[in-house]
């Protein structure tokens, strides 16, 4: 990747764009880095995934920007993450302005849920994904997420933490729900449990609480509307023995929690049955339940975590995951 030029436009979330271009940019790549939305705003996203017409000039405005300030540049790749803002329209635009690049698009969300999303695999040179039933159904390189260096080093077994499991994360679909189950199972089972549910403003609980089943029961204290910082959030888990990993129901790939806790050597407890055909599976250290009649086996909390080969823990870092992105050759 020396010398490699790369206009790269991600969705922001939670630094891990900028992770993967500072990584580009340590194997001596020179990056250029874009949000792929023209806003982060609740608007902005509302209106990209319902495909709405009408906000389309507010899209393609921004991207006549970013082509202008970047024309005459001679990149060798446009590398999109998921697509969200990029229509057929605006990608014919960055392909004629940046004819030499090779386009990669990577997609850390299923087809479904990028708008026009079929069509617009065609597009790219080549395109790669995250979701394991979307590789088979659509014939496209499976290329999970990645573990950064903060949460790569595997402790040392430790005999008592201060919780028996930790959730962390925002109390979208049935989250809530879940959340409070697998709370009830641990403290019945003479556990303790770190629950931190967020959202980013009190109207969004009232919303929810009127349209989501999943919130009976769920009160406002219960949601936190301030969001943990990396620092707090890495402090819960290296105090929790187990996580609890609850995927959106509209998503098939593993989060990004799920890779970070593998490679921290810490258990995972998860509705996401896709977990058991990857190569760092086990019984021992995740505990797969059903979304909607969750059951822990009570000797999970005790059973010994079984270390994961440092030759699995290689394929899942920062540095593989932008090799197989941009299929560079020893």
């Amino acid at each position: 990747m020396k010398g490699k030029k790369i206009l790269m436009f991600g969705p922001d979330f939670f630094g891990y764009r900028e992770k993967i271009a500072e990584e580009l940019m340590a194997m001596g790549a020179q990056v250029d880095l874009y949000d792929e939305r023209p806003s982060n705003s609740a608007f902005c996203k509302i209106m990209l995934r319902s495909n709405l017409k009408l906000y389309r000039p507010v899209v393609t405005k921004y991207y006549r920007q970013v082509i202008a300030e970047n024309r005459g540049k001679d990149y060798d790749y446009v590398f999109v993450i998921k697509s969200e803002g990029i229509n057929e329209k605006i990608f014919t635009m960055l392909r004629q302005a940046f004819p030499k690049a090779k386009f990669i698009l990577y997609l850390w969300d299923s087809v479904e849920n990028v708008p026009d999303g079929e069509r617009k695999l065609a597009l790219y040179d080549r395109v790669l994904t995250f979701d394991h039933v979307d590789a088979e159904a659509y014939n496209l390189p499976l290329r999970p997420l990645f573990c950064c260096k903060e949460y790569s080093a595997q402790p040392e077994s430790q005999e008592s933490y201060r919780y028996d499991a930790a959730f962390i994360g925002t109390a979208h679909s049935i989250r809530p729900r879940v959340v409070r189950q697998v709370s009830k199972i641990c403290e019945d089972q003479g556990g303790q449990i770190f629950a931190f549910l967020f959202l980013p403003h009190k109207l969004v609980y009232y919303y929810h609480k009127l349209t989501n089943p999943a919130y009976r029961g769920i009160r406002r204290q219960d949601i936190h509307f301030d969001a943990l910082t990396a620092e707090e959030i890495r402090a819960v888990y290296d105090q929790s023995r187990c996580i609890l990993d609850v995927e959106h129901c509209a998503q098939r790939g593993l989060t990004m929690r799920t890779i970070e806790m593998m490679g921290m050597g810490k258990k995972l407890i998860t509705t996401n049955t896709g977990i058991q055909n990857y190569d760092f599976y086990h019984p021992n250290n995740i505990c797969v339940i059903d979304r909607k009649n969750p059951r822990i086996p009570k000797d999970f909390w005790t059973s010994p975590y079984v270390p994961v080969p440092g030759s699995i823990l290689q394929r899942y870092s920062l540095r593989a995951f932008v090799e197989d992105i941009f299929d560079v050759k020893e």
